[in-house]
């Protein structure tokens, strides 16, 4: 009897769905060179050759966004800008070239210092979303490197087998974007993460992904059979005969249960008893706007402006800011656009504000407080925003809120420039609503005095949680402590809600466990008014909520307040949601087991 192949490897599903298929493993080039030292002489040269090399580049650029629009694909061209962009980056042309006049070294060895030193901005940084951002970069640049050494791009447009799962170390949102999608089933690579381009892509384009494999590409040459699982984020290379078997169910049954889902979609967000919870979606870039009406989002409930701010030498300007925030108005209508002022440290802003080494950025100097201490930087986006609000709905939300005295300063600031537009006669919503987040421990607590001074709040459990435990959900040493079902963060949340409503504002939730079905009943019964979430959870969201009243709600939150671990309430949650939804939930309890 033949020895079972089998190997499973874990890693992230970014964009859900089953592939069964074969393996075609793309070679990545890497960053692979020679380092040369130049004589003076051939410096004009090897500028040259950089320049070169920049121009084919550019032109590969624009020849793959002019067959992607072809394709119709007019969304997923946005993400090709911002390499084009990236190209003609002041700061990434002009410290290359000082590099290779001052350290007298070739094109390549002067790039990959550049991409270094980019990429060390990066590090660091709380927000996953943003970190990813350095992906771009290093794709941008080993497209310069290989066009340096004259190597041929290859195509992936020229994959012509079945059912092709493509393998690679790292996707460009280029090579993503191009995927044949008559032949390329899905893909899986090393690295990658949930908020990356190229994972953003994948999503709006429904091919399945899993990323962050780390040894896939050493895991298989080319050829073999293999089966993606996007949903839960596992590929399994040369499974046995009752493997496929398997996975072909569950194939068949995901495409019925995202078929009935979608159904979901288009319905309003109510329960039994017609309590309306508004189901919003969160943002990073403006291409996701088309999954708002897809997935049935009531607009923006969190739309990122980091990105804004990330890639580029110089800061946005105000007209920027009102082009980008005035499409999220208007492709939001008839609902709220929420934009979250920047959540970003002064160390990786593209300004100098002197070098600020931090042992804690994540709880040092950035968002309001980084706002507050370079108030121009804060007017302009301020500015930015109450523009596009006459041409939408349009909220501000405020991040990293701790104390009441923050809060009174940048009321200040926003009432300031309400009066200067006012007297420039430009056109703006006196009205606009001002909310803050409640992400710090000491926002929550106070949430009766900032409720009085707001219009409306949004827990962003993610820093909720982890900064009321004490644990870092990205190190791994401590990551179990993470756990959104601790009595305590329940606590807090049914705090915040009492004391948001007993003042009349409305609360949402835009953290992750918004996405969370298991959470869906606990958030009726606290009265929550709105959950934002990536788009793509909506309707299965939406679904639990139709199936309950909001005094099933109440009852279960009841119940769940009266255990003292989390691991009680999730085993209770779990089991209410089997016996309710026995098909969907059963799999999660046995893998519990």
């Amino acid at each position: 009897m033949e020895r079972s192949r089998e190997r499973r490897i874990k890693g992230l599903g970014v964009s859900p769905g089953i592939v069964i298929g074969r393996v075609f493993r793309l070679e990545s080039g890497g960053l692979s060179y020679s380092a040369r030292r130049i004589p003076h002489t051939l410096i004009p040269l090897e500028i040259q050759r950089f320049h070169n090399a920049l121009k084919r580049s550019r032109e590969e650029i624009a020849e793959v966004k002019e067959r992607i629009l072809a394709r119709g694909l007019h969304q997923q061209a946005y993400i090709l800008e911002v390499h084009q962009q990236l190209l003609e980056d002041r700061m990434l042309i002009e410290e290359t070239e000082n590099l290779i006049k001052e350290k007298l070294i070739n094109a390549e060895w002067a790039l990959e210092i550049v991409l270094k030193k980019i990429t060390e901005v990066f590090e660091g940084i709380n927000e996953e979303y943003i970190r990813e951002r350095k992906g771009d970069i290093k794709q941008v640049i080993q497209r310069l490197i290989k066009n340096l050494a004259g190597e041929a791009s290859y195509e992936l447009e020229e994959v012509e087998a079945e059912e092709v799962v493509v393998v690679a170390h790292d996707l460009s949102p280029a090579e993503t974007i191009q995927l044949n999608l008559k032949e390329v089933a899905g893909f899986a690579t090393d690295a990658g993460g949930w908020t990356s381009h190229t994972a953003i892509v994948a999503r709006s384009l429904a091919i399945p992904a899993v990323v962050a494999l780390g040894e896939i590409t050493a895991s298989t040459q080319g050829g073999e059979r293999i089966i993606l699982d996007g949903t839960e984020g596992l590929v399994v290379i040369e499974p046995t005969e009752a493997t496929v078997r398997e996975y072909e169910l569950k194939k068949q049954r995901y495409k019925y249960v995202e078929r009935e889902l979608l159904k979901y979609a288009p319905l309003p967000a109510e329960t039994l008893d017609g309590y309306h919870l508004a189901l919003r979606a969160n943002i990073e870039l403006p291409e996701e706007l088309p999954l708002l009406s897809q997935y049935g989002a009531e607009g923006v409930g969190l739309y990122r402006t980091e990105y804004l701010y990330l890639n580029r030498r110089d800061l946005p300007t105000e007209e920027e800011h009102l082009q980008v925030y005035r499409k999220i108005a208007e492709e939001s209508l008839p609902h709220w656009a929420t934009i979250r002022t920047f959540d970003l440290g002064g160390d990786k802003l593209p300004i100098q504000l002197g070098a600020i080494d931090e042992l804690n950025p994540a709880m040092g100097l950035r968002a309001i407080r980084l706002c507050l201490k370079e108030p121009e930087i804060f007017r302009t986006q301020l500015r930015g925003i109450m523009k596009a609000s006459a041409y939408g709905k349009v909220r501000i939300l405020l991040p990293m809120i701790s104390s009441l005295e923050e809060l009174r300063v940048t009321k200040r600031v926003i009432d300031e420039i309400k009066e200067e537009l006012e007297r420039e006669r430009v056109p703006f919503d006196p009205d606009l609503p001002i909310g803050v987040m409640i992400e710090v421990p000491s926002a929550a607590v106070i949430a009766d005095l900032l409720a009085s001074e707001v219009d409306f709040f949004s827990i962003g459990t993610n820093d909720l949680i982890q900064y009321s435990l004490a644990a870092d959900r990205s190190n791994e040493g401590v990551s179990y402590l993470f756990q959104p079902f601790h009595p305590a963060i329940l606590r807090l949340i049914r705090h915040v809600v009492e004391m948001g409503h007993k003042r009349g504002i409305e609360v949402g939730i835009c953290g992750e466990v918004a996405a969370d079905p298991l959470f869906t009943p606990i958030f009726l019964g606290l009265g929550l008014d709105e959950l934002s979430m990536n788009a793509l959870s909506i309707p299965r969201v939406k679904k639990v909520l139709r199936r309950f009243s909001q005094e099933e709600g109440r009852e279960i939150l009841r119940e769940v307040l009266q255990f003292s671990t989390a691991r009680e309430v999730e085993g209770f949650i779990r089991n209410e949601m089997v016996r309710r939804f026995p098909d969907e939930f059963i799999r999660c309890v046995e893998a519990e087991a």
